[in-house]
């Protein structure tokens, strides 16, 4: 087990070096002239000594391994500099983004545990009945549909039509329960085939068979048994999507006017942010590392028998 987890914290800072080395040398070698993008907010005819002029102040003249170097410094220290695409602090910005892209991911997989498990129970104690068929066919149109589509069909069926909600985000939970139930949509579709698929699979084991020859019913044998052991393969993909959710959600977050880390990321990466893309690649890298490792142990939690060491 100790050298379980010596492994993984070793991949953790690996795959963070990795994650920081890529994402800072691939805008700061592809990307567009941030100095340019900076002279050219206030001036559109910008010369080219105020241009230079720009790059000087902003510290852009330095070989790109000099400024991961001082990034680097910087992020041990809590300050990683201004930010070219808001012209504030990066750790403000994210003080700022970051709560609202948390709430966002914590709702929408509270919408994936609320729906997927039950529906999957359901298909699974009568598989292919009607009830099956459908869900089965409501998944793949679910997985099908862009967030972005169902966000807008959401905003002029529930904001427009009728006005149960605000167009602009209403301030608590409330701003957030049309946003995150669009971006849960396309998960909690797939989750529930790979759910029923992994229920079906263990009603299928001998030790079902043998429950039921003890005469134990369907429905006790798929909830005190089957349930437990069908966990591990959603719990895995719960925590791969957890990463996702958080720099995936931009579009989601531009439909409903929410100023969250994917919106932030998106507009860093269109000014050649390399220092604000590189923290922000950094935390989402650390946020999957994490979720991971925690879907691994609580894997072991629920059925140590059936995960290796």
């Amino acid at each position: 087990m100790k050298r379980y987890i010596s492994h993984r914290i070793l991949m953790f800072f690996l795959v963070l070096a990795g994650v920081s080395v890529l994402s800072f040398a691939l805008i700061g070698l592809f990307g567009r002239d941030p100095a340019e993008i900076i002279a050219r907010r206030t001036n559109i005819n910008a010369s080219y000594e105020q241009i230079e002029a720009v790059r000087q102040s902003m510290g852009l003249d330095k070989p790109l391994p000099a400024r991961y170097a001082a990034w680097i410094a910087g992020l041990f220290r809590g300050d990683v500099g201004i930010s070219i695409y808001t012209f504030k602090p990066v750790m403000e910005d994210l003080a700022q983004c970051f709560p609202v892209s948390a709430a966002l991911v914590g709702l929408s997989l509270a919408w994936v545990i609320i729906i997927s498990v039950p529906v999957s129970l359901i298909c699974a104690r009568r598989p292919d009945g009607a009830a099956d068929h459908f869900v089965r066919v409501a998944s793949v149109v679910g997985m099908s549909f862009p967030t972005f589509w169902l966000g807008f069909l959401l905003l002029i069926s529930f904001a427009v039509k009728r006005p149960i909600f605000t167009v602009l985000p209403a301030p608590g939970i409330k701003g957030y329960i049309l946003p995150s139930f669009a971006l849960s949509v396309p998960i909690f579709s797939g989750f529930i085939r790979v759910f029923r698929a992994s229920l079906l699979k263990e009603m299928g084991s001998e030790y079902a068979d043998f429950a039921r020859a003890r005469g134990l019913g369907r429905g006790r044998i798929l909830t005190h048994h089957a349930l437990r052991n069908a966990l591990p393969p959603v719990v895995t993909m719960l925590c791969q999507y957890l990463g996702y959710l958080f720099a995936g959600g931009a579009v989601v977050e531009n439909v409903f006017s929410l100023n969250g880390l994917g919106t932030y990321l998106v507009g860093c990466v269109a000014s050649a942010d390399s220092t604000s893309v590189a923290t922000c690649a950094v935390i989402v890298a650390a946020i999957f590392v994490l979720a991971n490792l925690a879907g691994d142990f609580v894997n072991r939690l629920l059925c140590p028998w059936t995960v290796r060491s």
